[in-house]
């Protein structure tokens, strides 16, 4: 144990001396930039600073559904988040970036928009402290970036997280890529340090290309490794504890997309389109009921293979405003046996939060009052938004939900499962996403953006007979930037 504390305050150690030396990066640029100087350049300049701040307000129904044995847990509360934000040109090749969030409400949310997963009051964190260097070649959009960033790709179903990473970067008009390796070091937030425990200790490796290869059409391919090397699962075998997740110990995912300009706002096509298809596969460590233990607990390794698609298209049937309909189709494998997993499961870096519906506002893929993991699910979306693309946007979104196995069960950062296993109807959701967005140039106070995500989900026949008829998530939020 006092080892792994030992390896746990040198994790955040090395966070925190990676946020001193970001901030001292602009001072050793300026004292060894005489060259720079000469040639006309005065470094390092900032060119780019402002806070972002937020009054959020979060209505809430019953995570339980009406289940729970302890009551119900509803809540109505309010919320201020601040994040500034710097931006330094350190050198005619270094560039550097730095953004920290304050956040504080009236008593214990989810902030599943920002970091999945977790409910909280209030902390200070540190979300963003990178390097990039851009002197490799010529090619203005090919650099090396490392330190914490904000990793993320247009769908949200990958990549979406905050974590600490060393990448390369290839961005030009045809064909974009990246290659890095990545693993959480700590959440670096006060109120709670520590990494959940099933994403603790995992080295990651990450790559993705995507390639215009004819005017608005892209091919793409993605894939994702984790390696574990912690023993978290032994110690809650040891404790005689049991977890609902798994311990990740070699997963590797791949994924095959293309797209027609699918998350591009402000495109005018007529007609658009997403695929994608995806596997899981490698191993993993479950801690469940044993009989042969001597605690009645053990850790025991299973193989995984999974898989999934996502099908979706979208018709533009008025330009200006824009006014859109469109469908999708997304389905991800369940089922287990002994010593193996049938079930497709994701990579714990997504937030399922894109512009999908084809306006400026990020909407949550299956659902804004039930937000559940892309594994055992089967998912029907019909949605239709209307937008001038800029200033304002409206978004209504109506989804089918099955279990691909119904003896399996969906995880859910808002919902408590409480599945009978007598059926595969999970239920239905509507979704309604209004936004309107202020001349963030303008210096007055009436230029704010007020966003309203808005969702019912209505649990179905899996749930039983005994569950509420509806739960609700409503968050208002009206934000400045200066």
């Amino acid at each position: 144990m006092q080892l792994r504390k030992h390896f746990q305050l040198t994790r955040l150690a090395l966070a925190v001396s990676g946020l001193a030396s970001l901030g001292a990066a602009p001072v050793l640029a300026q004292s060894g930039g005489a060259s720079d100087t000469q040639l006309g350049q005065s470094y390092p300049q900032l060119i780019e600073q402002n806070v972002k701040s937020k009054l959020s307000f979060i209505s809430e129904g019953d995570r339980r559904l009406g289940l729970g044995e302890n009551g119900a847990t509803k809540s109505n509360e309010a919320g201020l988040d601040i994040k500034p934000e710097w931006v330094w040109q350190l050198s005619p090749h270094w560039r550097s970036k730095l953004r920290l969030q304050a956040f504080a409400a009236t008593g214990q949310v989810d902030v599943s928009d920002e970091i999945g997963g977790t409910t909280t009051d209030g902390f200070v964190a540190m979300r963003e402290a990178w390097l990039d260097y851009n002197g490799l070649s010529d090619y203005p959009g090919e650099s090396v970036r490392f330190g914490r960033e904000r990793l993320k790709e247009d769908s949200g179903m990958w990549w979406d997280d905050d974590i600490t990473l060393v990448r390369w970067i290839f961005n030009t008009s045809l064909l974009e890529s990246t290659v890095g390796v990545a693993q959480k070091l700590a959440e670096l937030r006060t109120d709670n340090n520590e990494l959940q425990d099933d994403e603790q200790d995992i080295a990651r490796f990450f790559a993705q290309t995507r390639w215009q290869w004819k005017k608005g059409h892209y091919l793409g391919f993605l894939a994702t490794h984790g390696q574990g090397y912690g023993d978290q699962a032994e110690e809650y075998a040891g404790r005689g504890q049991t977890l609902d997740r798994s311990f990740t110990d070699s997963l590797t995912w791949a994924s095959l997309q293309a797209d027609r300009s699918y998350f591009d706002w402000r495109s005018h096509d007529a007609i658009q389109y997403f695929a994608s298809v995806a596997a899981v596969t490698g191993s993993d460590t479950v801690v469940g009921p044993d009989a042969s233990a001597a605690n009645g607990v053990s850790a025991r390794d299973r193989d995984v293979s999974g898989w999934a698609a996502d099908l979706g298209a979208r018709a533009q049937l008025l330009d200006t405003p824009r006014w859109v309909i469109g469908a999708h189709g997304a389905m991800a494998s369940g089922g287990e046996g002994p010593g193996e997993s049938d079930a497709f499961q994701q990579t714990s870096l997504e937030s399922n939060r894109s512009r999908f519906t084809g306006t400026r506002s990020q909407v949550q893929r299956f659902g804004e009052a039930i937000q559940p993991e892309w594994s055992n699910l089967q998912v029907l979306t019909l949605y239709t938004a209307l937008s001038d693309r800029d200033t304002w946007d409206a978004n209504v979104l109506y989804h089918r939900y099955w279990l691909s196995d119904q003896n399996g069960t969906v995880q859910s950062d808002l919902v408590e499962p409480g599945f009978t296993g007598s059926s595969d109807d999970l239920g239905q959701s509507v979704d309604l996403v209004l936004a309107y967005y202020g001349d963030s140039a303008s210096t007055s106070w009436a230029a704010v953006d007020v966003r309203l995500r808005g969702g019912v989900f209505m649990p179905g026949d899996a749930y039983g007979d005994d569950v509420d008829d509806s739960r609700h998530r409503v968050v208002v939020d009206v934000s400045k930037r200066f």
